[in-house]
């Protein structure tokens, strides 16, 4: 999944990452129900519903490459870090989902030196 777009956001480089993310998203078929959401682990970037799964997407944005490819930039603890945060979200906020699989997907956001984005999409890393 690709999307370009040449705009700046005054907000900063993460937040205008996720907006990107979202729009990808959504045309891919996903359904957002929360961006940001805090659990007692920490924050979840976007918590999705797509193909009859609840998704938790770690948004990674950068501006080039110099810092190396932004899909292999999630850690172990980072994983974790998610997986209980999307745990929470099903227990507490969405009980609706409670025999509903979990999955985490990753979304690159690359800003080149134009202004240029591109969001790439890895499904299923966890």
């Amino acid at each position: 999944m690709t999307t370009n777009s040449s705009q700046q956001h005054p907000t900063g480089l993460g937040t205008y990452g996720e907006e990107l993310a979202c729009e990808a998203l959504a045309t891919a078929g996903y359904h957002i129900l929360e961006r940001n959401w805090l659990a007692a682990a920490g924050e979840v970037d976007i918590i999705a519903y797509h193909r009859q799964q609840l998704v938790a997407v770690e948004v990674k944005t950068r501006a080039g490459t110099g810092y190396g490819d932004p899909l292999v930039s999630v850690t172990r603890h980072q994983m974790r870090r998610i997986q209980r945060g999307l745990l929470q979200f099903k227990q507490t906020v969405y009980p609706k989902y409670a025999h509903t699989p979990l999955r985490i997907d990753i979304v690159g956001v690359v800003i080149d030196q134009n202004g240029e984005a591109t969001a790439e999409l890895l499904q299923d890393v966890a």
